[in-house]
């Protein structure tokens, strides 16, 4: 069996519901994703899938981070449509998805907290993912404790993803990444 834990997919009621909303991350998101259609595309991802024997995934949303696509209200209720979304994926596919790792509100600390716990108990997720920061704050960040609390008490894994953007300057000059430093050494580094 080969397993892959970072794969990335948008499963497509949340990919439909994001691009009504496509502004800042989620647009730039939109022309990013449309060159890859096995991130959205099921049929797709199993035509891929099928040139690999034995090949099996664990799922992670794709970017953008769930907390950089507005308010913490939009973003508990697109984190629960991801999430569910991946259950149902891994429910309906389990020769192909073994299961997912759960889409967490960040910018709102304890909605992922409950998030982490629904995902684990009522869906079945493996863990959840988080990025390298929430809307430029890092992840020691006290407000973000208690999560981490859950996830040991749960006992399961975290998925760090890096947060870099190509709008993350490489230079202080720069209004972004002018030559895409940001995925090439900045990825790497966070």
């Amino acid at each position: 069996m080969k397993l892959d834990v970072f794969p990335h997919i948008l499963p497509r009621p949340y990919f439909d519901r994001i691009m009504k909303i496509a502004s800042g991350p989620a647009s730039y998101m939109q022309k990013r994703v449309a060159s890859i259609p096995c991130i959205y595309d099921l049929d797709e991802r199993f035509r891929v899938m099928e040139r690999f024997p034995e090949y099996v995934q664990v799922l992670t949303l794709g970017s953008p981070p769930v907390e950089a696509l507005g308010e913490a209200a939009l973003t508990r209720d697109l984190a629960r449509l991801a999430n569910d979304s991946m259950a149902e994926l891994c429910r309906r596919h389990p020769d192909r998805f073994l299961g997912f790792a759960a889409a967490l509100p960040m910018n709102d600390p304890d909605a992922s907290v409950e998030e982490t716990a629904r995902a684990v108990r009522d869906l079945g997720a493996l863990g959840v993912q988080i990025y390298t920061n929430v809307n430029g704050v890092p992840l020691d960040d006290p407000r973000y404790a208690p999560l981490f609390a859950r996830v040991a008490e749960l006992d399961r894994t975290i998925w760090v993803h890096p947060a870099r953007t190509a709008k993350t300057a490489d230079y202080p000059g720069e209004s972004g990444s002018r030559y895409e430093l940001w995925w090439a050494f900045g990825w790497p580094y966070e």
